[in-house]
């Protein structure tokens, strides 16, 4: 049998219900044995024991990212970062250069990510004619930074064949295409153009997507894969593959085959089922019109009948469902379903799950309570589009923005509340959710460091029912933890997100640390 393991002299948060602080952790097979004050440390002296020192730094539970899309993620990880482009023409130049610079083919794609018009001097995206600008024989292709937007060059464009008739296709006074695509028209590229992506390509961008989550501190992630804005060969790549990496995978099926999902063994199924859109494409559905485009007020992607019978249908197979509902339109009808599905099958307990859930109203909180729904939200959305002047008051007004994300009415109310990235569209970044939630810039919806913690570690375990094994550092459950440089609970909490991660640790496992600075 291996030595166990002695992690000692540090500040060991055990974000159990009694917040307790040890000094030292001994981890035996990958589950923490014993855990002990300073004045009890007996087993630093023990033979049987590999010391670990942790020179007097904070440890907490293992990060949860609750709402990832890792193939998506691994996917840009292997494109072109367009992000910070200020302009147009800046967009054109990096597309050149990034074309210049690799090598291509007759398969090659040029794919762009992260855009948003918002940064731009323009106020918009680009169009078909400027991405031709830049090729006329390589297919171009750029999400907008939340990928409810496609924008492509001619050339892709031919090659997709879109469906004429397919909602979200703008065009110009002659009827054809800009090459701006949203909702229908926008899932139809996304997903042609991943149905061209290999497996072997995919595995090159989730080792690289899940080193960087490591280094973040994070050993557990709800894997959003599969489904009509991506592709099934996604989910089906975390299926077959999920137990070959270092942290834990918990994968959510986007599809609505609910027999399809049980026949591979899962107990979950979902995800970014999208209900509607996003706030920045305008496809959020919500009560009232856009501030800066009166003529909508966002999109519903699914009628209430069909919702009605796909959460019947996992209901009555015993399995939690997620979806996608960012406005008050389409977080209606997902209530309306949890509700009867439950009154149908009252025997069958299930905690089903609103990804999002931007802009409720209070009365839709509270039924979200009485259904026990778990919310899953993502901080740091708040953190990028938040901010005065930032889209949401641009999309909203004032007065709208002045109500998103309110995460202290949530907790108040005794919701079970989830934190994640939505990775890409926000880093995955746990530290980075924890400052966004603590420090809303809507004051009074702000939560507490250790309130914002749970997000990220208990809470998220018991959403997925595997709190008996992880979330918090008690004996028994598995030694996932991470190690930080500053004790969130005494720093000053808009420095949140200049805490380093020391190292990550699963199952006592060292997967990443900072040599020199956490150990000796």
């Amino acid at each position: 049998m291996k030595a166990d393991l002695l992690f000692y002299n540090g500040e060991i948060h055990t974000i159990d219900e009694t917040s307790n602080i040890f000094y030292w952790m001994r981890v035996r097979n990958g589950r923490i044995l014993e855990l002990g004050t300073e004045s009890s440390l007996l087993n630093e002296t023990m033979s049987d024991v590999e010391k670990i020192d942790l020179n007097g730094q904070s440890v907490y539970p293992g990060f949860f990212d609750s709402h990832v899309h890792l193939v998506q993620t691994a996917l840009n990880m292997l494109a072109l970062d367009l992000s910070n482009c200020n302009s147009i023409e800046h967009i054109k130049s990096c597309i050149k250069a990034h074309i210049a610079n690799n090598d291509t083919d007759e398969n090659t794609i040029i794919y762009g990510y992260g855009l948003d018009e918002t940064k731009l001097i323009e106020m918009k995206l680009p169009d078909r004619k400027d991405l031709d600008t830049c090729s006329k024989t390589l297919p171009i292709w750029i999400n907008r930074v939340e990928y409810h937007t496609s924008v492509v060059n001619s050339k892709a464009l031919h090659m997709c064949c879109i469906p004429y008739t397919l909602k979200g296709i703008e065009r110009v006074g002659s009827g054809l295409p800009t090459g701006r695509f949203t909702s229908e028209a926008s899932a139809w590229i996304r997903n042609f153009m991943h149905n061209r992506i290999t497996d072997a390509t995919r595995e090159k961008g989730v080792y690289k997507a899940i080193d960087t989550f490591i280094k973040k501190g994070v050993t557990s992630v709800d894997c959003m894969e599969g489904g009509y804005m991506f592709h099934d060969a996604d989910a089906e790549y975390i299926l077959k593959n999920h137990k070959r990496f270092p942290i834990d995978l918990y994968l959510y099926y986007q599809t609505l085959d609910v027999l399809k999902v049980k026949n591979h063994g899962l107990k979950r199924i979902g995800g970014c089922i999208f209900i509607d859109g996003s706030f920045g494409s305008r496809t959020a559905a919500i009560s009232e019109p856009y501030l800066d485009n009166p003529s909508t007020n966002g999109i519903v992607f699914f009628d209430q009948e069909t919702i009605n019978e796909f959460v019947e249908q996992a209901q009555k197979n015993e399995m939690q469902v997620a979806v996608h509902a960012i406005g008050d339109r389409a977080i209606e009808l997902v209530l309306n379903a949890y509700e009867r599905a439950q009154n149908l099958y009252p025997s069958i307990k299930i905690n089903h799950r609103i990804e999002h859930f931007e802009l409720p109203t209070d009365n839709q909180i509270k039924r979200a309570k009485a259904l026990n729904v778990i919310i899953s939200v993502q901080p740091a959305y708040e953190y990028k589009w938040g901010m005065e002047n930032g889209m949401y008051s641009k999309r909203l007004g004032v007065i709208t923005k002045s109500k998103t994300n309110p995460f202290r009415k949530y907790i108040d109310e005794g919701l079970l509340i989830i934190g994640g990235s939505d990775c890409d569209v926000t880093p995955c970044d746990p530290l980075l959710g924890i400052h966004a939630a603590v420090n809303h810039p809507n004051v009074e919806f702000s939560i507490t460091v250790e309130e914002a913690l749970k997000l990220f570690t208990v809470n998220a375990a018991k959403a997925v029912g595997d709190f008996k094994n992880k979330g918090s550092l008690e004996i028994g459950k598995l030694a996932d933890f991470v190690v930080l440089d500053q004790n969130l609970l005494k720093l000053n909490p808009q420095k949140i997100r200049l805490v380093n991660v020391l190292a990550t640790y699963k199952e006592g496992i060292a997967l990443f640390s900072r040599e020199g600075e956490a150990f000796e």
